[in-house]
């Protein structure tokens, strides 16, 4: 089931947050979070129900495994950690990369292994960092009391559990204990829908928008098509702007989604292209992502602590591995291996170069920083975006194809069904195809440099876990009010969204 779906916005949320309110206003905390916890699963069972028995069965053995650890001796416990970490990053590999490591094999040796394919199960990937976490958090003593149905509502509470945030036990589990004593429902119900109802318009009207604009291109080159440079830059950032509103607006409808219900969520998306280095932009981008990668892979490696070349190798082993969690093919293999690269560049840079001369705090320094930050990010996106290497270079190739100052009659051809290209040709404007693409995207660029972002726009209202400071400031500052202006902004935002209901696309972190 879809956050953008109409069984979910108009059965599915109604049905559960109403029973939800019914239980808690009659003091009934242990039968709402039991409420919540079968609602969760039944959302994650809606998609495939046979994958209900993989997530229930990896709850109960990871929780069992939790138990058992401080109850053994250390090295009995060391053990069980091992077990425990063995196994989820088994389920992991198995559903996650088998399919890609026999068509490699297959490949190498030209050999006709076959086996069935795989079906990827929704969020593994989320649940299975969350329970690595708990387990590791177990075998250092860092857990409290909780029973097996806090434990569940953990791993499977619906706002997070498709594309996350990646949570932490101990975020989580006090705040279940205190669902009872909330005195601020009303609040939570007007600053949760608002939220709710920005990120539904960054999905189906802009990202998926934008997803008309990128798709013909990555399709064309991959069916053999020679567009020529205009169309390719078109298409790149166009995949550029959709992925960043696509992703946005799914963190931001997942923290609306838990205030409804009292709950709070870690911050997952800073205004990522305000970043000024490809450190800065990881930290920002997927937060909570880069959260476990820097606790559970990079410090173990031995982080800082160690020598400047070692250094470099954790950085670039943690970029990596962060780049091949994200899909099983070569092209995410390239995507890992550019972006470990891009970080240990950037390290020696600032150590040799940028540190010493003090341009980092030059404001003409940090705007060039920043517009070059985000553009090795948009480029290095055709290779999460293309089906394969052959398409991301064919993509990359015909960057110097120079035939034609505007976009070619092909690409426009295919610009004919967007509801984006009709509403923006329908203005009185002149300006044709080209330049109204274009136009777009400049927005799209003004809009993610210049406006504040969800979480600074409810800033005030404590929304989110910590209440964190992190991300550049924004150059226009707004603050979201319980006013008639507001209440009026996220009507139209809904009304917009929902016209755009007719067209049911997947996030595209569904099912990574």
């Amino acid at each position: 089931m879809l956050f953008n779906s109409i069984e979910f916005l108009f059965l599915f949320l109604p049905t559960v947050l109403a029973v939800f309110l019914l239980l808690q206003r009659a003091h009934r905390n242990r039968l709402a979070i039991a409420w919540l916890t079968l609602s969760s699963l039944f959302f994650y069972a809606w998609w495939n129900p046979v994958y209900l028995l993989l997530i229930l069965t990896s709850m109960g053995a990871n929780y069992h495994l939790g138990r058992q650890m401080p109850r053994r001796s250390d090295r009995a416990a060391q053990w069980l950690l091992v077990a425990g970490v063995c196994f989820n990053l088994g389920l992991l590999a198995y559903f996650k990369y088998f399919n890609f490591f026999i068509s490699s094999i297959n490949t190498a040796i030209g050999g006709d292994l076959h086996f069935e394919a795989v079906v990827l199960p929704l969020a593994i990937s989320f649940f299975t960092f969350q329970q690595i976490t708990y387990l590791v958090d177990c075998r250092k003593g860092l857990t409290t009391s909780h029973s097996l149905l806090d434990y569940s509502l953990f791993v499977a509470f619906f706002p997070q559990l498709i594309a996350g945030p990646i949570v932490h036990h101990g975020e989580m589990l006090a705040q279940f204990r205190q669902l009872q004593q909330s005195r601020a429902i009303a609040r939570n119900l007007a600053v949760g829908g608002s939220i709710l109802a920005i990120g539904l318009f960054k999905k189906v009207v802009i990202a998926d928008s934008f997803a008309q604009f990128a798709t013909p291109v990555y399709t064309l080159v991959a069916g053999g098509e020679v567009l020529n440079s205009v169309d390719i830059v078109a298409g790149v950032f166009a995949y550029a702007f959709q992925l960043y509103f696509d992703f946005s607006g799914y963190s931001d409808m997942a923290i609306g989604l838990a205030c409804l219900f009292g709950i709070k969520l870690p911050v997952n998306f800073f205004s990522p292209y305000r970043a000024r280095n490809i450190g800065d932009f990881w930290r920002m981008w997927h937060a909570t992502l880069s959260r476990f990668l820097r606790d559970y892979v990079y410090t173990p490696l031995g982080g800082f602590v160690c020598s400047p070349n070692r250094q470099r190798f954790n950085l670039f082993t943690t970029m990596f591995l962060g780049g091949v969690w994200h899909g099983a093919g070569w092209t995410f293999i390239v995507y890992g291996l550019l972006h470990g690269s891009f970080v240990v560049i950037h390290q020696l840079w600032r150590v040799r170069v940028s540190g010493p001369l003090g341009w980092v705090t030059n404001p003409g320094y940090q705007a060039v920083a920043q517009m070059f930050t985000f553009l090795v990010v948009v480029f290095s996106l055709v290779f999460f975006r293309a089906d394969s290497l052959a398409t991301a270079t064919a993509v990359l190739g015909q960057l110097g194809n120079l035939d034609g100052a505007g976009l070619s009659n092909l690409y426009q051809q295919q610009l004919r069904d967007s509801n984006l290209m009709e509403v923006a040709l329908a203005l009185p404007l002149p300006l044709d195809a080209t330049g109204t693409v274009f136009g777009l995207l400049f927005t799209a660029l003004l809009v993610c440099w210049f406006l504040p972002s969800t979480h600074q726009l409810f800033e005030a209202q404590r929304v989110a876990l910590g209440n964190p400071r992190v991300g550049r400031p924004p150059r226009i500052v707004l603050r979201w009010a319980p006013d008639w202006r507001w209440a009026s902004i996220t009507a139209l935002l809904l009304i917009a969204s929902f016209l755009n209901l007719t067209e049911v696309s997947e996030f595209l972190y569904f099912q990574f």
